[in-house]
């Protein structure tokens, strides 16, 4: 959470799409970056981010960038960028997860980021809720470069969190701990802005009910 009041200058709370950002990425960035990375590369409905990310070298949140050549006007602010030491990750968050994405802000984002950078690494870019639909789209091409378009929302990133914890909190060591800390800090940190992780009911367990357990029922006539 740290980000949404340093960056944004804020001097309380408001639960916003800002503020899910910040609460979610703020606690995943103190994984290690495999954890982290993980996390990111199962959630996304498309499996085009490399194998291997490098080391994440930086998390840069409201980044105001070059309008040249695009529809805005002053700046263009994505909410994340993703620094790894292979490529960078643009994501731009939505507050729910559907029909709030807009492919005019996409191809602005994307053109602010060669306005800033001078495009030595691979770019890709991740529309994080407000879906329109998870189906695969064409890539985008701005000059000489190819931009993959990836989704994911934020239920299937939590839930990615969650399954995380389960895997470390069967692995016997102290640090493991630690990380299942953060784990359930993130969790909170959606839980506060009303995504819950819930089980459908073809995951939930068979529980047979005995004819002996018919002794301790009350039945109640009408």
């Amino acid at each position: 959470m740290i980000s949404y009041v340093s960056t944004k200058g804020r001097s309380n709370l408001k639960i916003c799409e800002d503020s899910l950002t910040a609460s979610v990425f703020d606690g995943l960035k103190y994984l290690p970056t495999e954890i982290f990375y993980s996390i990111l590369k199962k959630a996304l409905y498309q499996d085009k981010l490399p194998k291997f990310s490098g080391e994440l070298i930086k998390i840069i949140f409201w980044d105001k960038w070059d309008a040249k050549d695009t529809s805005n006007s002053n700046f263009v602010e994505p909410d994340l960028l993703l620094q790894f030491e292979d490529f960078d990750v643009i994501v731009e968050a939505k507050r729910f997860d559907y029909f709030q994405q807009s492919k005019q802000q996409m191809e602005n984002e994307i053109r602010a980021y060669y306005n800033v950078f001078d495009g030595n690494k691979i770019l890709y870019f991740v529309q994080l809720g407000g879906l329109h639909s998870k189906n695969d789209e064409d890539d985008f091409y701005f000059n000489n470069y190819k931009i993959e378009i990836l989704k994911t929302d934020w239920t299937r990133l939590l839930h990615e969190v969650v399954t995380q914890r389960t895997i470390l909190q069967n692995i016997p060591f102290s640090q493991t701990l630690a990380y299942c800390r953060i784990l359930d800090d993130v969790r909170k940190a959606f839980e506060m802005h009303n995504f819950y992780e819930m089980k459908w009911m073809k995951d939930i367990a068979f529980t047979a009910i005995k004819t002996e357990h018919f002794n301790t029922m009350i039945f109640l006539k009408r």
